[in-house]
């Protein structure tokens, strides 16, 4: 008997712990809360925060943070030959109560890195650990199974990722995937920061972010 095992239908979600990023995630708080105009929750992409990389130098370490990431998640997934990419950088900054609803973004791949967050000694990613899908937790972002109704049948083990986050983690991950946000507990600012990835091939649009 000849049995071979394919998962068809896996979403490849990478975590990144950054060390020594105490400095910029310094920078980038005062940044956000000396001008907190820079976030824009109703519209995240009317102000694409990578204008501010040439005289910024924490955008400028952050877009390259994002980049190497993308980089590790397309080897790892298998996927070459883009001609480049284009980039869009934007903020969430929660105060205490606010929280965010499930929603993907209209581009390949997003990434999410973490500034200030609530203390936690929880791992980063749980997913298979029994945790119930309505224990809030304090800020967690909660990954939901692209398959359409997945959690109906008893053949799934888990139909949701719980990531915990905290400063210096960053995900990268399929735009396709719905996500959320649970409600942010502490008494101060929480800040993340998104980046949109758009892959550009040989035939698309001249000019593309280059990826060196």
């Amino acid at each position: 008997m000849n049995v071979t095992d394919h998962v068809v239908f896996a979403t490849r979600v990478e975590t990144i712990q950054f060390p020594d990023t105490d400095r910029l995630n310094a920078e980038l708080c005062d940044l956000l809360d000396r001008r907190p105009e820079l976030d824009d929750r109703t519209h995240p992409d009317a102000l694409n925060l990578l204008v501010l990389a040439e005289t910024v130098p924490a955008i400028a370490r952050l877009r390259e943070m994002f980049l190497r990431g993308a980089r590790h998640w397309l080897q790892a997934e298998g996927i070459a030959g883009t001609d480049g990419v284009d980039l869009l950088l934007f903020s969430n900054r929660m105060g205490p109560g606010d929280s965010t609803i499930a929603h993907n973004h209209k581009t390949d791949l997003i990434g999410i890195y973490y500034a200030r967050t609530t203390v936690t000694d929880r791992p980063p990613f749980s997913a298979a650990d029994g945790t119930d899908y309505f224990e809030a937790g304090d800020g967690v972002l909660v990954l939901h199974d692209p398959r359409f109704n997945a959690n109906q049948t008893t053949v799934c083990h888990h139909d949701h990722i719980k990531i915990f986050p905290r400063p210096g983690l960053m995900l990268i991950f399929p735009a396709y995937v719905w996500h959320s946000v649970t409600s942010h507990r502490g008494d101060f600012h929480r800040l993340s920061f998104a980046m949109n990835f758009t892959l550009r091939w040989p035939a698309g649009p001249a000019q593309p972010h280059s990826w060196t």
